[in-house]
C-alpha cells in the first residue's frame, strides 16, 4: 500500500520542480458601492439592487444597469446610444458586452442574500 503514496508524492515532486510552485493570484481591489468609481469601466461593486452604473464611454457603452439581482443570477443591460443589451449570468459567471470601440467584462464574484459582487474590466479591440 505504500507504494502509490510513494509514487504520487514522487509525481507531485516531479511537477512541481519542473514548474515551480502555484503562482499567487493577484489582488482584488476591494469591492466599494460607489457607481461613479466604475465610470472608466474597471471596478469591483457590490450592489443589493436595481442600480445604473454610469460609463464614460471608452468600451463603447454609455451606462450599464443592474436591472435585477435574484437568488441564482443577476441581470444586467448595457446602453449605448439607442440600442439596448442584456445579460445574466450566476456566480463565477462572466457577460461580455463587444463593441467595436472595445469589450466591457462582467464577471460576477459573489452573490448571496440579495447582493452581488461583481468585477468590470474594460479592454480595447484587438488591432
Amino acid at each position: 500500500m505504500r507504494r502509490p503514496i510513494a509514487a504520487a508524492a514522487l509525481l507531485t515532486a516531479l511537477v512541481l520542480s519542473g514548474t515551480g510552485p502555484p503562482a499567487v493570484a493577484a489582488a482584488q481591489q476591494p469591492p466599494g458601492t460607489d457607481v461613479g468609481a466604475c465610470l472608466d469601466g474597471s471596478c469591483t461593486l457590490r450592489v443589493t439592487g436595481p442600480v445604473e452604473i454610469p460609463l464614460d464611454g471608452r468600451a463603447g457603452p454609455s451606462a450599464l444597469t443592474v436591472t435585477d439581482v435574484g437568488t441564482y443570477a443577476v441581470t444586467f443591460m448595457l446602453s449605448s446610444g439607442n440600442a439596448r443589451s442584456y445579460g445574466v449570468t450566476g456566480p463565477g459567471g462572466t457577460v461580455q458586452f463587444a463593441s467595436p470601440q472595445g469589450t466591457l467584462t462582467i464577471r460576477v464574484l459573489e452573490l448571496a442574500g440579495g447582493t452581488a459582487t461583481f468585477e468590470l474590466s474594460s479592454t480595447a479591440p484587438e488591432a
